[in-house]
């Protein structure tokens, strides 16, 4: 993350000394953690909601991933906030937020959030929705084992949410790392200026796009992994009966 996002703010590469390097290392665990997890009680709490008015099983899985992610991005925002100003400024998880909201108000305290609600719906329905459509097709289809499926469905499901939404995470990280609008000043400004500074290509949205399929490839095998041996616990209901068991949610 800390390469990723250096890149897309052009700060070059960063001090590899551990205790620089490793800034905001626990905001960014509770980040990753805590959005997911809200990702799958939300994305279960939409699809039980959709599932009264459609007995359409891709309707309600992607319908409910994409609503959950939507959710999701609110406290993911103000996380990923505090994450990226310990990368660039240091402070602990309660100071760096305490000093953006006392300077800029909930003004700053939400800044980028709109990038990162269009970004967290997709990145939600491709994880939750299009990865584990894709391992059901392979293993119906192809007769591929389900653990062959999964990593099939997560890199092909992994470069399709870090492609289309990382213009967005690019935006938004751009407008966190820099609070004061000295450089990014708005979302249309900050387009502007990344396009300018690849003279003229669309290249400067793509930047630390590497970093980010990695970052995603491994966090979509895990979850669905993660999905698969507790979804018992998680989606009873859904499970409670021969045909259900085998959608997936």
């Amino acid at each position: 993350l800390v390469f990723k996002n250096y890149s897309q703010q052009g700060l070059g590469f960063p001090s590899l000394v551990p205790w620089v390097v490793y800034r905001g290392l626990p905001m960014a665990m509770l980040n990753l953690g805590g959005t997911t997890a809200l990702q799958f009680w939300f994305t279960g709490f939409f699809q039980k909601g959709i599932r009264k008015f459609s007995n359409n099983d891709a309707y309600v899985q992607m319908g409910g991933s994409f609503l959950g992610g939507l959710a999701s991005g609110i406290p993911c925002s103000i996380w990923e906030l505090t994450m990226i100003q310990q990368q660039r400024f240091g402070g602990s998880i309660i100071s760096a937020p305490s000093r953006i909201f006392s300077q800029y108000g909930l003004h700053g305290l939400f800044r980028g959030l709109a990038m990162t609600l269009g970004r967290e719906s997709i990145f939600t329905l491709s994880m939750l929705g299009i990865t584990p459509a894709i391992q059901k097709e392979l293993v119906e289809r192809s007769g591929l084992d389900s653990s062959s499926a999964l990593a099939g469905g997560a890199l092909s499901g992994a470069i399709f949410a870090a492609t289309i939404t990382h213009p967005l995470d690019t935006i938004k990280t751009c407008l966190q790392g820099d609070v004061q609008g000295i450089k990014f000043k708005t979302h249309a400004q900050t387009f502007s200026l990344l396009i300018q500074e690849s003279h003229g290509s669309f290249l400067g949205l793509f930047k630390g796009l590497n970093w980010r399929i990695a970052l995603i490839s491994t966090t979509f095998f895990l979850v669905n992994d993660f999905k698969d041996r507790f979804a018992p616990f998680l989606f009873p209901r859904r499970l409670s009966t021969p045909h259900n068991s085998k959608k997936g949610d």
